[in-house]
């Protein structure tokens, strides 16, 4: 099964070479003992997120919309004005890639009041087991809800 590509990211020369170096003494590649290194140092927390995030909430298809206008009110109105074009990134991010996807798009993308704004809608829907495809609605929906230009 072909693996996700994911953004690069940069370590400082210390820590290449020390991965490196780690990477021959345990005969494993760099991509494998990175990751198995990065596992072994992320939190509980952090774990159990991505576990929830990968969980099919998608069989959840009895979901009500007493619930939806519930999760609705939860999120509330968009404390800030967010790009069309983010907010169309994050709906199909969602829709292609579920919430793991479209949260590492949001964190990859965004500057940081767009991204607590978005982490917080995408987490309220997530907390409440929205399926992803219904918090594409959702997302939709508040773009009506956000506060006037100024």
């Amino acid at each position: 099964m072909p693996s996700v590509k994911y953004t690069r990211i940069e370590i400082t020369q210390e820590a290449y070479m020390a991965l490196e170096a780690e990477a021959i003494l345990q005969g494993k590649t760099l991509k494998k003992l990175a990751s198995e290194m990065i596992l072994n140092g992320a939190s509980k927390k952090a774990l159990n997120f991505v576990q929830e995030s990968t969980f099919s909430i998608e069989a959840n298809l009895n979901f009500s919309r007493d619930r939806l206008s519930r999760v609705i009110s939860d999120i509330g109105i968009i404390k800030i004005n967010i790009d069309e074009g983010i907010m169309e990134h994050v709906q199909k991010s969602l829709a292609d890639e579920g919430y793991q996807g479209a949260m590492l798009y949001v964190a990859q993308h965004t500057a940081s009041m767009q991204r607590d704004e978005l982490f917080r809608i995408l987490t309220t829907c997530q907390l409440d087991k929205v399926p992803s495809v219904m918090a594409v609605d959702i997302i939709k929906s508040l773009k009506g809800m956000r506060p006037a230009k100024e």
